[in-house]
């Protein structure tokens, strides 16, 4: 019996799904620690319903208010479960899609309010991604965002992104250490968009190197 790609994957998410559901959950409080200030300022005033882009185990509820429906675009089963427990700590109104970023289910310019955190890195087909996401968002709905991206050419980083890739592209499910994200979004046709470079230090060395911002269809 031959066994392909597909097959593959399935077994390795097997291992690789449960462990990153379960370590994206203990570093909760961290990645608050890192991300809690520009992620408040970036949801503050989010409408009533909110579409994520990759929510993994739930680490952005807690930004959102008490009575919130997210829409949990987010194809790891193994993160499911943590998702629930998640939203029924904060309130939220919980609908999962366990589809993927290129292929939402979601009707044309039906959206306000779309958020990624750290995913864009990880989706197969990013300019896919965005222009699902400029599809289901209203005419100037807001998308909001938190990447990692490639380092500067030659940089210490770029060398250790490089050197890395393959085995945390691997282990964090086909995440890209060096995806030049910024790029991808500055030409994915948005109406506007704000996008600030900067380097948050953490012992997560190859994502140092990071954009946050929004963009309005």
């Amino acid at each position: 019996m031959s066994t392909t790609k597909q097959d593959t994957d399935y077994k390795t998410n097997r291992i690789r799904g449960p462990l990153n559901s379960w370590m994206f959950k203990v570093l909760s409080g961290y990645l608050d620690h890192l991300f809690g200030k520009s992620k408040r300022t970036l949801f503050k005033d989010h409408p009533d319903t909110v579409v994520e882009i990759g929510p993994g185990a739930g680490a952005n509820m807690r930004y959102l208010r008490k009575g919130t429906r997210l829409i949990a675009i987010e194809p790891n089963v193994h993160m499911h479960n943590n998702l629930k427990k998640a939203a029924k700590k904060y309130g939220i109104n919980l609908d999962i899609r366990t589809i993927k970023g290129e292929s939402i289910d979601l009707e044309d310019n039906s959206c306000d309010f779309v958020v990624s955190t750290l995913v864009l890195c990880t989706v197969s087909d990013p300019e896919q991604c965005l222009q699902q996401v400029k599809r289901i968002l209203k005419p100037s709905g807001t998308f909001v965002f938190i990447e990692h991206v490639k380092a500067r050419d030659n940089s210490f980083l770029s060398l250790f992104q490089k050197l890395v890739h393959r085995p945390w592209h691997w282990f964090f499910e086909g995440c890209h250490t060096n995806r030049d994200t910024q790029s991808v979004l500055e030409s994915s046709g948005f109406s506007s968009l704000e996008l600030i470079p900067y380097n948050l230090y953490s012992p997560f060395i190859p994502i140092i190197p990071q954009i946050r911002g929004r963009a309005i269809k």
